[in-house]
């Protein structure tokens, strides 16, 4: 900043603290109203936005773990055949489950705020079941063979993919923070 914008910014800001107009309680209102939504805002606005990113990464996580044999990319080689021939169909399942909504909501933290983390890690149980229970729901859709036992299986996993990655998000966000403060 020049010397001379230096002194206009100062003497606009000084300007400004020895006004004594008052704020109308309109604009007041606004603000405050505006500012109670961004520090808290609604589980459901921060799952439509996991939901959106959830839907690009698992389809992209469907070409190298193809989950009730579902893979719109065709390729042959896939971790689940790794993880069949390592501890079968039910440790494939968990593993797969993991992954899939792990993966998601990981990549979600990347675009979460602070605060909509930390509304992911107050709702996480029910934001990781409901990503889940959707997810299965559409790999019926699309003509998955989805076995009781084999499903709950795959959705435990998920389950555990999704309370891992939100703690490891509001790690990264938080830690993000507190490293900040200390400057």
């Amino acid at each position: 900043m020049s010397g001379e914008s230096h002194k206009e910014w100062l003497n606009e800001y000084e300007t400004f603290l020895k006004a004594d107009e008052d704020v109308p309680p309109a604009v007041s209102d606004s603000v405050l109203k505006r500012m109670e939504r961004l520090l808290n805002p609604s589980p459901l606005r921060v799952f439509a936005k996991i939901l959106g990113i959830h839907s690009v990464v698992g389809f992209f996580s469907l070409s190298f773990c193809h989950q009730f044999e579902l893979n719109p990319f065709r390729t042959s080689h896939s971790l689940d055949n790794w993880f069949m021939s390592v501890g079968g169909h039910s440790v494939c399942m968990i593993v797969c489950g993991v992954l899939f909504l792990g993966l998601s909501i990981l990549a979600s933290g990347y675009f979460l705020s602070l605060e909509e983390a930390r509304a992911l890690r107050r709702t996480g149980f029910p934001q990781s079941f409901a990503l889940g229970a959707l997810s299965l729901g559409l790999f019926h859709t699309v003509g998955a063979e989805l076995a009781l036992t084999i499903g709950a299986l795959w959705l435990l996993g998920a389950l555990i993919g999704g309370f891992v990655a939100t703690e490891a998000v509001w790690k990264v966000k938080y830690g993000k923070i507190q490293r900040l403060q200390r400057v």
